[in-house]
C-alpha cells in the first residue's frame, strides 16, 4: 500500500514551504517566551488547615480545635489521607484526595466547611489558614543585606518596607519576606508604683489604648453647601502624643499615660536571628510564582537590586543562594547536547551516505522537528525544564531516523540512473508506510507514560508528550519536506556507483549465527540474564543525584529551647560547616524561614526559636561533589550538642526524608513506647541514617 502523500508535497512545494515556515516561526516565538525552571508545574491536591491559638496545650488543641477540623472535612469526596499534628498552640490538619482532582476546587470546599464551623471554635483562635501546600513553589533566592548607616531595627523596617515593596513589583516575584532582624515597637512600660498612687489599673490602661488608638468613620455632613465626609481620627502620629494620651479615673479626674508608664520607641521582643559565616545577618527570602521563568525572575531581580544600590549609598545586598544557578546549569548543559547531537548525527548521515546534498537534507530535519515543538510545548503550558530537556535530548537521535529512511530510498534510485524528481517521487511515497509504522510504534511507546498515576505521574505528564510531539513532527518532515528537497535539491551521480557491500567481519557474523542458530540463541539469551542481574544491583531512586553547589539543612531543638542556647548551638554549627572542604558561605536562620521554605516569617515575635535552617554554598569549581560533601559531613553533625541537624534532599527536591513510617494506635501510651523503641531498633542499623521522631514530643 503506498501513500501518495510525498508526490502530492513535490508537486505543491509552495503550500509545504509556507505551512512549515510559519511553523518554525511559531516556534521560534514559543521558544523565546517559555518559562525556565527546575522542575514542572506539579499539583497533588492537598489541602492543610492550619489553627493558631497561642499557649494551649496540645491535649486541649485536640479536643477543642482538631477534631472538630476533622469530623467537618471527612465528609469531602475523594479523600485518600487525613492526618492532624498538633502541638503545643498549633493544630495542621493535612488532607490528600486522589490525584487528578482539581487543587483549587477541593481547597475552596474544604475552606467552605471550615467556615461552617467557627462559630463553634474558640474564641481566642487566630483565623484559620487554609493553604495547597506548592511543592515547586519553596525559596527561589536568598539575600544578605547591610547599610552601616542604619540601626538592626532600621534596617529590618526598610527591607519590610522599601525592598519588599520594589522586589514585588518584578513580573514573576510572589513574596518577599525578611529573616532575621528586629521589628520596630512602641513600648508601654507600667510603673506599678505610679499606678498605684493614682489608682490606675493595668485594664484601664488597655482599655484606653484599646479605644483611643484607632480610627473612625463619622458618616457625612453639609458644610458650606457642600457635603463633607468626616472622620474621628484618634492615631497618635508621634511618640510624645501618645504619651499625652488621656485615662479617665474613678473620681471622675484623667491622669496622662505618661504619668503612670514610661513611653518610647523601640523593638520587639528578638524571636529569630541569622548568621552568615557566623556574622549576624539580615536577609530576605523570595519566593516566585509557580508559573513564572526562574531565570527571568532572577534577571529582574538583580537588575532592581542593582537601582537599589544606586539610589541607597552604602546600602550592600549580597546573594548567598539561588536555585536559579543549578537550573541555568542545567538548561545551558541541555543546550550543548543538542548542538552537539545535531552534528554527531549529521556526520554519521555523511559517513554512510557519503553524500553533502543528502547529508544536508536528513539533517535539516532535526531543527525542523525540533524548533515546531517548543510551540506546543507552549501551547499546553509546559516550561523548559528538567523533564522536558531530557525528552527532548532523547528524542535527537529519534528525529532523524525516518529522513534517513527517505533519503536512503530516494539516492538508492539516483544511483540506479533515475534523476531526483523521479526517485524522491517513486522512493518516499514506496517507503511512506513503513516511516509512518515506525513513528506510530514510537508514539504509542512514549506517549502512555503521560498517563501514569501516583507522583511519577505527575512528572512524566510532560515528558511523554514532549517525546511524542517531536516525533509526529519528524513524520511530518519526512513525508512532506524531505521528499521536497530530494527532488530539487538532490543531483544525480556524475558516474555510476556499485551499490557497497557489508563489511567482511559483520558478514561473516551474520553468516555465522545463521549456521549456528541454537549457539546465537543461547548467546543472546545468556545476554538478556545479564542485564537483568545487573538491573538488580543498579542503585534506584525517585530524582537522580545532582551536583547544585549547594546544602541545606534542617535544624530542630527540644521544645523551651532559648535564644541563648540556640545561639551556642548555631555558631558551634556554624565554625563546623566552615571548616569543611569546599565550603565558602553557611547562612544560618533560626526561628524564621530560611532558605527551605516559601513562608518565612519576619524577625518579629511568634516564631519559634527551637528551629531554622543551615544552607552551605560551596566555592566554585569545589572539588568533591555535592553529595560527597553532604555524606561526609552527616557523621559530624552529631558533634553539636542540644540540636538535631538533618541534611535534605540535594537540589532541593521534595521532602526532606526517604522513608516516613506512620503508626497508629488507640492507646497513645502504648503507641508512645512502640516509636521509641522502632527508633532505637533503626539506629542500629547501617543503611538508616539519622532517624527522628515525626512530629516532635510535646514541650513541657
Amino acid at each position: 500500500m503506498n501513500l501518495p502523500i510525498s508526490s502530492w508535497a513535490i508537486r505543491n512545494p509552495i503550500p509545504v514551504v509556507v505551512a512549515f515556515v510559519l511553523m518554525l516561526v511559531a516556534g521560534a516565538y514559543s521558544y523565546s517566551r517559555l518559562p525556565i525552571k527546575q522542575f514542572p508545574n506539579i499539583a497533588f491536591p492537598m489541602v492543610a488547615v492550619t489553627v493558631v491559638q497561642e499557649g494551649t496545650a496540645a491535649t486541649e488543641m485536640e479536643n477543642q480545635v482538631t477534631r472538630l477540623v476533622e469530623n467537618s472535612i471527612a465528609s469531602l469526596p475523594n479523600i485518600e489521607v487525613m492526618q492532624s499534628i498538633v502541638s503545643l498552640g498549633v493544630s495542621t490538619t493535612v488532607v490528600q484526595f486522589e490525584i487528578g482532582i482539581d487543587v483549587q476546587k477541593v481547597k475552596d470546599d474544604v475552606e467552605s466547611r471550615i467556615n461552617q464551623i467557627r462559630t463553634e471554635l474558640p474564641t481566642t483562635i487566630q483565623p484559620p489558614i487554609i493553604d495547597a501546600p506548592d511543592f515547586t513553589g519553596g525559596t527561589l533566592m536568598t539575600f544578605a543585606v547591610s547599610m552601616p548607616s542604619m540601626t538592626g531595627t532600621d534596617l529590618s523596617w526598610f527591607i519590610d518596607d522599601t525592598i519588599a515593596r520594589q522586589l514585588q513589583s518584578v513580573r514573576g516575584v510572589g513574596q518577599v519576606s525578611r529573616v532575621g532582624g528586629i521589628d520596630r515597637e512602641i513600648n508601654v512600660t507600667l510603673d506599678p508604683v505610679r499606678m498605684n498612687g493614682l489608682g490606675v489599673t493595668a485594664a484601664q490602661v488597655n482599655s484606653a489604648l484599646q479605644r483611643s488608638f484607632r480610627n473612625y468613620g463619622g458618616g457625612s455632613a453639609t458644610v458650606g453647601g457642600a457635603e463633607t465626609t468626616t472622620r474621628v481620627i484618634g492615631e497618635t502620629m508621634t511618640v510624645e502624643q501618645l504619651a499625652d494620651l488621656t485615662i479617665p479615673l474613678a473620681n471622675g479626674s484623667f491622669a496622662k499615660l505618661s504619668d503612670v508608664a514610661d513611653v518610647g520607641d523601640g523593638s520587639a521582643e528578638v524571636r529569630a536571628f541569622a548568621l552568615l559565616n557566623g556574622r549576624p545577618a539580615v536577609g530576605f527570602n523570595l519566593v516566585k510564582v509557580d508559573d513564572a521563568s526562574e531565570v527571568d525572575v532572577e534577571r529582574g531581580v538583580l537588575e532592581e537590586i542593582a537601582r537599589l544600590q544606586a539610589q541607597h549609598q552604602g546600602l550592600e545586598i549580597t546573594k548567598i543562594f539561588s536555585v536559579t544557578d543549578d537550573t541555568k546549569a542545567n538548561f545551558h548543559a541541555t543546550e550543548a547536547v543538542l548542538i552537539e547531537g545535531m552534528i554527531l548525527a549529521a556526520l554519521v548521515v555523511f559517513l554512510f551516505l557519503r553524500d553533502w546534498r543528502a547529508t544536508v537534507i536528513a539533517a535539516l530535519a532535526m531543527p525542523l522537528s525540533l524548533i515546531p515543538t517548543f510551540f506546543i510545548i507552549s501551547f499546553f503550558g509546559f516550561s523548559l525544564n528538567v523533564v522536558t530537556l531530557l525528552a527532548l535530548t532523547l528524542v535527537i537521535g529519534i528525529l532523524v531516523d525516518d529522513a534517513i529512511v527517505e533519503i536512503e530510498n530516494i539516492q538508492k534510485r539516483t544511483l540506479a540512473g533515475h534523476t531526483p524528481f523521479r526517485a524522491a517521487m517513486e522512493g518516499a511515497d514506496a517507503i511512506g508506510l513503513a516511516v509512518l509504522a515506525t513513528t506510530a510504534a514510537i508514539v504509542v511507546v512514549f506517549l502512555p507514560t503521560s498517563f501514569m498515576g501516583g507522583m511519577a505521574g505527575q512528572f512524566f505528564i510532560e515528558f511523554g508528550i514532549t517525546v511524542a510531539v517531536a516525533v509526529v513532527f519528524s513524520l511530518l518532515v519526512a513525508r512532506f519536506v524531505t521528499p521536497l528537497m530530494a527532488a530539487y535539491f538532490l543531483k544525480p551521480p556524475k558516474v555510476h556507483i556499485e551499490t557497497r557491500k557489508l563489511p567482511g567481519f559483520y558478514e561473516n557474523a551474520l553468516a555465522w549465527s545463521l549456521r549456528h542458530r541454537l549457539l546465537a540463541s543461547i548467546g543472546g539469551f545468556a545476554s538478556f540474564v545479564v542485564a537483568v542481574v545487573c538491573f538488580m544491583f543498579i542503585p534506584k531512586g525517585f530524582i537522580p543525584l545532582e551536583d547544585p553547589g549547594y546544602i541545606m539543612f534542617q535544624i530542630d531543638a527540644p521544645p523551651g529551647s532559648t535564644r541563648g542556647q540556640m545561639e551556642r548551638s548555631a555558631a558551634d554549627l556554624n565554625k563546623l560547616l566552615l571548616e569543611q572542604p569546599d565550603v565558602e558561605n553557611v547562612f544560618i536562620s533560626i526561628g524564621s524561614g530560611g532558605p527551605l521554605g516559601a513562608g518565612a516569617m519576619s524577625g518579629g515575635g511568634g516564631a519559634a526559636m527551637n528551629g531554622g535552617s543551615a544552607t552551605v554554598v560551596m566555592r566554585e569549581g569545589h572539588k568533591m561533589k555535592t553529595e560527597e560533601l553532604k555524606q561526609h559531613i552527616r557523621p559530624q553533625l552529631k558533634q553539636i550538642p542540644d540540636i538535631r541537624v538533618t541534611a535534605l534532599m540535594t537540589g532541593g527536591g521534595p521532602g526532606g526524608s526517604d522513608v516516613n513510617i506512620n503508626l497508629t494506635s488507640e492507646d497513645p501510651v502504648a503507641l508512645d513506647k512502640a516509636q521509641v523503641s522502632l527508633l532505637n531498633e533503626m539506629k542500629e542499623l547501617d543503611v538508616i541514617q539519622n532517624p527522628r521522631l515525626s512530629p516532635e514530643p510535646p514541650g513541657p
